[in-house]
């Protein structure tokens, strides 16, 4: 009976050894798969990601490439800008006064007239005749200058202003009160209230 109940127990010892022995194969044949696995699919995995950082690298290249012509154009823009406006720049400067000169023209054309008369010896012109040309000559200048918003200053009798007139001498006199315009030696003449030449006058003190 003893020795039934040791051979069953050797019996039972052998399984367990033989089960503990083939879970060890297992682990092993599993550990064994997972490094295979492991070593055959990451030289994959690192193709993989250096495709992707290549084509990132490519794409990078490509947006770098599409800034630097679209700053380029933008540069040679600017730079066409600038020329066109100093081309127009040049032309205001240039063509500036162009309607005073055309508005002038017409002026220039009566003293031409008046010149042509004068030495036509055919052509008798008396005193009155010329002061009345001359008078109607100053008045289309007048007029054109006034357009142009110049104004002739013509100081007699008034009250002497260091803004705009200037005193060429001073001279006693009864019938000015002081510090009164007495003559003017030239008239003045503003551009939108900015003096271009001040009245060159003769004051009473």
């Amino acid at each position: 009976m003893t020795d039934n109940k040791r051979n069953i127990d050797d019996e039972n010892e052998d399984l367990y050894e033989s089960d503990m022995d083939m879970d060890e194969t297992n682990e092993e044949a599993e550990h064994t798969t997972d490094d295979e696995v492991e070593v055959v699919n990451h030289p994959e995995s690192e193709s993989t990601q250096t495709d992707e950082l290549m084509h990132q690298i490519k794409d990078l290249e490509m947006q770098l490439a599409a800034k630097d012509e679209e700053i380029l154009r933008v540069a040679a823009e600017g730079m066409n800008a600038q020329k066109r406006l100093q081309r127009e720049l040049e032309n205001t400067r240039k063509y500036a006064n162009e309607k005073l000169i055309k508005a002038m023209i017409p002026v220039m054309d009566s003293f031409d007239k008046a010149l042509e008369i004068v030495h036509d010896d055919q052509v008798e012109v008396t005193v009155e005749a010329m002061v009345e040309g001359t008078i109607n000559t100053q008045q289309s200048m007048t007029k054109v200058l006034q357009e142009y918003g110049i104004e002739i200053i013509n100081p007699m009798g008034e009250k002497f202003d260091p803004d705009i007139h200037e005193a060429m001498s001073m001279v006693k006199s009864e019938n000015h009160e002081k510090n009164t315009v007495v003559d003017v030696f030239q008239k003045g003449y503003l551009l939108n209230g900015r003096v271009i030449r001040a009245a060159m006058v003769v004051v009473a003190q």
